[in-house]
């Protein structure tokens, strides 16, 4: 623990820290503060160490650490199970199980998924190194559906890429996040039994976000329709101040990976922290860019959306003039 202290401290620092400083707080010896130094280091942090003055945060990793996620998260996660790894199968899959061993809350992290999972058994293309990939599971026993985790974490997603990297995000009901037409991410939110726990649910969110792409292109299947990240940003509205990314000798933009788990994660946190209060739906409405627009389900009738309910479900009026809902399925536009 005194690892993640210590990096919050340098991170939250407006000049040096001397190892004094550092060690009287925690209390502990300097020897011991330079040999979590060390350890940072040897992660891939920057860390200038200048005699008389003391330790400065440089840089972070672009590499997914346990570390640097944990000193970004809020309070509400001090207890999180987390895990990183180079490539899974799928991240839900890897939360799913360390549910089933108890380990929850818990958060998986990975640079690749070899079977990355949408809704309805689809597939996600996930490939090493140019997207996000991780799955949140906690434990749920609210009165409030937990398909409604869907369009938070939805929204969660929208506002940090709109306020970190300058990009409008919007929504295709239900777990679909779209950039200039394109999609750039998904969400899977699965329910499953906690062990020994009969009466109590855990969630799984599972999100895939692409940043950038990959070298070789995406398959002949995609390529009309999934776009990343990195296409549409605007970099007169980034954050000037912003942790999410950075710029390397070249000019070249670099995701911060750990920065955007923690910030979406944070952001979700707020929103469920509103319940019963479901104000945040009006901005998922309002990101929702089907409303209107011909849309075809999955039983392959074609229908023209009038709003999201605030359950969530999709809302539209039958030949009868009804009002009708649609809680789950997939549809696609007529013009997409």
């Amino acid at each position: 623990m005194n690892n993640q202290i210590i990096l919050k401290l340098l991170k939250e620092a407006e000049e040096s820290l001397s190892g004094e400083q550092i060690a009287s707080k925690l209390d502990v010896s300097r020897t011991a503060v330079w040999k979590v130094i060390d350890v940072f280091r040897s992660q891939g942090y920057v860390i200038e160490g200048v005699q008389n003055r003391g330790y400065r945060l440089v840089s972070e990793p672009y590499l997914f650490s346990e570390e640097a996620i944990r000193s970004r998260l809020s309070d509400d996660w001090s207890d999180l199970y987390i895990r990183c790894f180079e490539t899974v199968t799928s991240t839900n899959l890897f939360a799913r199980v360390a549910v089933g061993e108890g380990k929850i809350p818990c958060l998986i992290v990975t640079n690749g998924q070899t079977g990355g999972r949408g809704r309805r058994g689809k597939s996600f293309y996930s490939p090493p190194h140019v997207g996000l990939y991780f799955s949140l599971a906690f434990s749920w026993d609210r009165e409030e559906p937990p398909s409604l985790l869907t369009t938070m974490a939805a929204v969660a997603i929208c506002r940090v890429l709109e306020r970190e990297l300058g990009v409008r995000a919007d929504v295709k009901w239900v777990n679909d996040i779209f950039i200039d037409g394109k999609k750039v991410g998904g969400i899977l939110t699965e329910a499953i039994a906690q062990r020994d726990l009969s009466d109590e649910k855990a969630i799984v969110i599972g999100v895939g976000l692409n940043l950038e792409r990959p070298e070789q292109g995406y398959p002949a299947e995609l390529r009309e329709k999934v776009g990343a990240l990195s296409d549409a940003l605007d970099h007169t509205n980034m954050c000037i101040d912003g942790t999410a990314f950075a710029k390397d000798e070249e000019g070249n933009l670099t995701f911060n990976r750990n920065v955007l788990v923690a910030m979406m994660i944070n952001e979700l946190t707020c929103i469920m922290s509103e319940l019963p209060g479901r104000d945040y739906l009006d901005e998922y409405r309002e990101r929702c860019f089907i409303i209107d627009r011909e849309v075809v389900l999955d039983d392959g009738r074609t229908i023209v959306p009038t709003g999201i309910s605030d359950d969530g479900a999709l809302t539209y009026c039958d030949a009868d003039g009804k009002i009708r809902e649609i809680t789950s399925g997939e549809i696609s536009l007529v013009s997409f």
